[in-house]
């Protein structure tokens, strides 16, 4: 299962990350019929915004995120950065009621 691979990962470059329980949801602007799995993060990191995004893409490059797979409805994984310290960079997946519910159950 990639969210395991993802998992396994992700403590590689972040060894004290925290991890929400995973849930199934709806896909949103993708053209999918599957739900997706999706389980929420958190880490303590002196890296950028930046640096957190390039290491995100090589892990969803090497468990075979390629880059036109969304736009064809295929995502092996997709790993994003909500926030970074105070600053929300996606607000409108913060207003999503999963992220709500797995954020508050952190």
């Amino acid at each position: 299962m990639n969210i395991r691979r993802a998992t396994e990962l992700l403590l590689q470059y972040f060894p004290s990350i925290c991890f929400s329980e995973a849930v199934y949801t709806e896909p949103v602007a993708c053209p999918l019929s599957s739900s997706f799995l999706n389980r929420m993060a958190l880490v303590d990191t002196p890296l950028s915004a930046d640096d957190l995004k390039l290491v995100f893409k090589q892990i969803e490059v090497t468990i075979g995120r390629k880059p036109d797979d969304k736009k064809q409805g295929i995502v092996p994984i997709d790993i994003d950065l909500l926030q970074w310290n105070d600053r929300v960079l996606k607000p409108e997946d913060m207003q999503r009621e999963y992220v709500i519910s797995l954020l508050a159950a952190m």
